[in-house]
């Protein structure tokens, strides 16, 4: 078995039965600024600090794979609903200043068996920063 990485106690792996990995990785950051008006003369712009980054990325869960897709999601989901404050780890790097919380997801329940059961899902995660206060 081939650990990738994790959020929190999501792990990130591949191995002869298993197959959960993230794709499409985007990690975004950004500054503010407030701008001051002035009369008669141009705007001055004045930096006031660092937005929080973002992490998106998506998972795709397959019963194919190794994985049950309602189990995975209700993890997920878990984690979301409660705030949990995770690290996000890949390979030996922990990204980030400090933690991530599951901001929003969205998930493609993309094939269903004969039962009902889903089989294959895509989730897309959008990862907040949660800094140290």
């Amino acid at each position: 078995m081939a650990i990738i990485g994790s959020l929190g106690d999501i792990i990130f792996e591949v191995s002869h039965d298993t197959v959960r990995t993230f794709d499409d990785m985007k990690w975004n950051s950004g500054v503010k600024y407030t701008t001051h008006e002035r009369h008669l003369k141009d705007s001055l712009i004045e930096f006031v600090g660092v937005l929080p980054d973002t992490i998106t990325f998506n998972i795709k869960f397959s019963a194919f794979l190794g994985v049950n897709p309602i189990e995975e999601i209700t993890k997920l989901l878990d984690a979301e609903r409660e705030g949990k404050v995770l690290r996000l780890v890949i390979g030996c790097k922990a990204y980030g200043k400090y933690k991530w919380t599951i901001e929003k997801s969205s998930k493609d329940l993309e094939r269903f068996d004969n039962k009902g059961n889903l089989v294959v899902a895509k989730v897309s995660i959008s990862l907040k920063e949660y800094t140290r206060r």
